[in-house]
């Protein structure tokens, strides 16, 4: 009996693995490997650089490529290998990374990962559909998230260095991390704050390997016009599910200069919030790690302050879920009550599940929006109670 129990939990672990393995290559070769149009988007703007090209065309159409010309030195690597072996490589890269996600988040918690397989369990579930879609879309929303959430993890050892070093480059593909700026200052990790932006400003200048300075300046300049000319074309497109799509989509359209400055008190009284946390987590001899929540509050405002923040960028909720489950049982019956039916809105918002035309009306209205300000509230009453 004794050398059963011995090999019981190893052969079971294997037993699952192998499962995992077996499905993650199902859904890949059967659904995955067919889309992937970021992850092509990617790959030609890898081949763009390679050969001093131009990354930024018009005749690119709706999959024009948007990031600095600095992230396309990360994927000239891939470029190198035919196209099909390289959409493997990024799919399998791509569960690694969220498999780091969750294991830093669970190491980061307060509680410390306690009963850590529900934990992860229901936070997949809830956050399924937006994890989904960035696999079949092959983004780089996952590598962005592993890298500020091990950022978070060596702030909470003490550390800056490494933490401004991993800042740095996540802002090459999107410029989402710039919420940790204000949060560096306020938080006095002022070195962290100056070797991220000197790694940053350092990082702008490598493509002159490919361009040469002067062309380098061209691409940069080809880089900004694009984005202020393409952005304002997507605030109310169908699935904008940022803060901004959400309102110029409520507002009729003689209203539309009124999207502005709801925008902006908006955004205060988000600040104004952040900031009250920040305060009551530092005089709180309470509250364990209180730098978790609060980064989990910056995680979400990067979709919803995005101009570009589509429904899938949710998944930078990893972390605020993660600690919402945690703390469920301590929260009162009436918060529970909506935040289980907030849960089950964000994960089962599927046309298969809710029908075409409620679907539809979600998704074109940016209702994620109220589903994850009940998030931030969960979070704010979370502090207000010194829970977390």
């Amino acid at each position: 009996m004794p050398r059963r129990n011995r090999y019981y939990v190893p052969m079971k672990r294997a037993i699952l693995i192998l499962v995992a393995v077996l499905v993650l290559a199902a859904v890949y070769q059967f659904r995955v490997r067919k889309d992937m149009s970021d992850f092509g988007m990617y790959y030609r703007a890898g081949q763009r650089i390679s050969s001093g090209e131009t990354l930024y065309r018009e005749s690119d159409g709706h999959l024009k490529y948007f990031y600095s010309p600095t992230s396309a030195l990360f994927f000239a690597a891939f470029s190198r290998v035919p196209y099909e072996r390289a959409k493997l490589f990024w799919y399998i890269l791509q569960f690694l990374a969220l498999a780091g996600v969750f294991f830093l988040s669970l190491r980061i918690l307060p509680s410390r990962g306690k009963n850590a397989a529900p934990l992860c369990l229901w936070t997949f579930l809830i956050l399924l559909k937006f994890l989904g879609r960035e696999v079949e879309l092959g983004q780089v929303n996952f590598f962005i998230l592993y890298a500020l959430t091990l950022m978070l993890y060596l702030l909470l050892e003490k550390k800056e260095v490494a933490p401004g070093l991993l800042w740095a480059p996540s802002m090459f593909f999107k410029p989402y991390a710039l919420v940790f700026l204000p949060y560096f200052l306020i938080k006095k990790k002022y070195t962290a704050a100056v070797v991220g932006l000197s790694v940053f400003l350092a990082g702008l200048i490598s493509p002159a390997l490919f361009y040469g300075f002067r062309g380098n300046l061209i691409v940069l300049k080809e880089w900004m016009s694009s984005l202020l000319y393409s952005t304002p074309q997507h605030f109310s497109v169908y699935d904008n599910a940022s803060l901004y799509g959400f309102l110029s989509k409520a507002f009729p359209a003689d209203w539309s200069k009124g999207v502005v400055p709801v925008l902006i008190l908006v955004f205060l009284l988000l600040a104004l919030a952040l900031l009250w946390m920040i305060r009551s987590g530092r005089a709180s001899r309470e509250v364990q790690r209180p730098e978790v929540l609060e980064s989990s509050f910056l995680f979400i405002m990067i979709p919803l302050l995005s101009p570009l923040g589509w429904n899938y960028i949710y998944l930078y909720s990893v972390l605020a879920v993660m600690l919402i489950v945690s703390a469920f049982k301590k929260l009162p019956l009436s918060l529970q009550i909506i935040l289980v039916v907030n849960f089950v809105m964000i994960s089962t918002s599927l046309v298969e599940i809710w029908g075409r035309t409620l679907f539809h009306f979600y998704t074109q209205s940016s209702l994620v929006v109220v589903n994850y300000f009940v998030v931030l509230f969960g979070l704010f009453y979370l502090r207000l109670k010194k829970i977390s």
